[in-house]
């Protein structure tokens, strides 16, 4: 667009030159000059040729460096404090579904005929393991019914005399228990009896009567001699033996007064 405006402009003064020129020579016709009469053969008119229009170099545009953009400064945005609303839980409703009556479809009865088979006689052996094994001590104290004094074998019987009338103030299963164990308990005492040395050289012998309670647990207490055998030192040991022996003892249930009888022979 410069250089066709340009253009536009040359060929305007070059046409107001020409005509500028053209009007000059027509006054020097009209108005010839004093000295030096002007021979119209002479006059020779030249026509003047426009001038070529200058080659213009293409203006090269200047390059423009690129802008620099200018980094715009983050602007902090404020932020409003928004107040947490209560959530409220919304309740489940439940939605009770009907059940759906299941109707059972009819099965057909199979009957099934009993075939005979011949019964087998049951040994007398086997009738005794189908019985459910019961001890002794369970049944009594189950049903606790303690036996006559005459039932009894002598030796319970002459551990039982040693209670006397106070045999009769115990209870049916502590009657049950020293019917049971009275026996029981004198042969595990004699067990575990080790002849004093200082008896044995000395030839002492004789018995004497230990009482003591024995406990649930096992545990004894209150443990004495009632009766003595004449010797300090049998005595000691028969205490001393219970002590260790009563481990072995059958165990209660309820708190019982034992009396046993302890003897020293030597043979």
């Amino acid at each position: 667009m410069k250089l066709i405006i340009l253009a536009f402009i040359l060929s305007l003064s070059l046409h107001f030159l020409f005509i500028s020129s053209f009007n000059e020579k027509k006054d020097l016709k009209e108005k010839p000059s004093s000295s030096k009469e002007v021979k119209k053969s002479s006059v020779n008119f030249v026509r003047l040729l426009p001038k070529a229009p200058e080659k213009v170099a293409p203006k090269t545009e200047p390059k423009t460096e690129p802008k620099k953009v200018e980094a715009k400064k983050a602007i902090p945005k404020e932020y409003k404090k928004v107040e947490a609303k209560k959530i409220i839980p919304q309740k489940k409703t439940r939605i009770h579904k009907k059940a759906k009556k299941i109707i059972p479809k009819p099965v057909k009865r199979v009957e099934v005929k009993p075939t005979p088979t011949k019964r087998l006689p049951i040994k007398s052996q086997e009738k005794r393991k189908t019985i459910p094994k019961k001890s002794l001590e369970n049944f009594f104290l189950a049903d606790p019914l303690p036996l006559d004094r005459d039932m009894l074998d002598d030796i319970t019987k002459s551990y039982i005399k040693l209670y006397g009338e106070e045999y009769n103030s115990f209870t049916k299963v502590q009657k049950v228990y020293l019917q049971k164990n009275l026996k029981n308990i004198g042969r595990i005492t004699q067990r575990y009896l080790r002849y004093p040395s200082i008896s044995i050289r000395t030839g002492q012998q004789g018995m004497n009567i230990v009482e003591f309670f024995l406990h649930p647990n096992g545990d004894i207490s209150e443990l004495k001699l009632i009766n003595s055998s004449g010797y300090s030192a049998l005595d000691k040991n028969s205490v001393e033996t219970i002590e260790i022996a009563y481990k072995d003892y059958p165990r209660p249930k309820s708190k019982t007064k034992i009396k046993i009888y302890v003897y020293y022979k030597l043979y």
